[in-house]
């Protein structure tokens, strides 16, 4: 019986565009977000597409979380590049991350 529900939802998935494989050999799955990680060892991925997008579907037994170090930089700081060189705030906080938080020199790189 649940063979055939399989067979009659793969074929209505096909009748609506939709085509769905699985993706064998998966060691790792990594979702990074702006303040943590987290970390799927070996899970079972899917592959769904459509004419419009492509879908990941991901299982697994367990995962890990890690929360990232945020750097932060004085609000000073970032508002000094920007006034002083024209460039938005995301691009000053990039530029005081590759100088490891040095204002002088986030400001000599972003003129030059």
């Amino acid at each position: 019986m649940m063979r055939s529900g399989n067979r009659n939802m793969r074929r209505m998935m096909n009748r609506m565009g939709v085509s769905m494989d699985s993706i064998d050999n998966v060691q790792e799955v990594i979702i990074r977000t702006d303040s943590y990680e987290i970390f799927i060892p070996k899970p079972q991925v899917s592959k769904m597409e459509t004419k419009e997008a492509t879908t990941f579907m991901v299982a697994a037994t367990d995962f890990e979380e890690r929360e990232l170090e945020v750097p932060s930089y004085a609000e000073e700081d970032v508002e000094t590049i920007c006034m002083q060189t024209g460039v938005d705030r995301d691009t000053a906080i990039a530029a005081l991350a590759d100088c490891d938080g040095e204002l002088a020199t986030a400001l000599v790189r972003l003129k030059s």
